[in-house]
């Protein structure tokens, strides 16, 4: 383990409201856009457990990632405790995963941040791979907003007209 706290922080503008992107992190048929194919499962409620399963070949569901709910400000923090798989039965080994929502001029500003991989024994490899996963993650996500957000433009159009 190491002294130094690692957090892995990714942000970026997204041209869509905080509801928006809300519902592309809170939303299963949402999350599997950008998050591996796997789908976000929860009740939301504090210290429920939360889920990102996919779907196997013969039908059924595969958990890949589990989680704890620590907070929901619904449009503004969502943050879990991931359970990371271990060698040692009888280590804990978590990270916190923060999503904040902020309001910019533009849209909103995603801030995600994970950690502390400083606190776990694969620290600075876990780190490495948390940040590759949510560079890569980020651009499909903010992707995901913006076809959420066009689907809506065209219904109000739709509807106004």
């Amino acid at each position: 383990m190491s002294k130094k706290a690692l957090w892995v922080q990714v942000s970026s503008p997204i041209n869509a409201s905080a509801v928006a992107i809300w519902n592309v992190l809170t939303q299963p048929e949402l999350t599997e856009k950008y998050m591996y194919d796997c789908q976000l499962h929860s009740d939301w409620k504090i210290g429920s457990k939360a889920v990102w399963r996919a779907k196997s070949p013969n039908g059924g569901w595969v958990d890949h990632v589990e989680a704890v709910v620590l907070k929901v400000d619904p449009y503004k923090h969502l943050a879990f405790e991931i359970q990371h798989k271990s060698s040692d039965k009888n280590t804990k080994e978590v990270s916190i995963l923060h999503f904040n929502i902020n309001p910019i001029s533009e849209g909103s500003e995603l801030l995600i941040r994970q950690g502390d991989f400083g606190k776990i024994s694969f620290g600075e490899d876990g780190y490495h791979k948390c940040e590759q996963g949510w560079n890569y993650v980020l651009p499909k996500l903010i992707q995901t907003c913006n076809l959420l957000k066009i689907k809506s433009d065209a219904f109000k159009e739709k509807n106004t007209h």
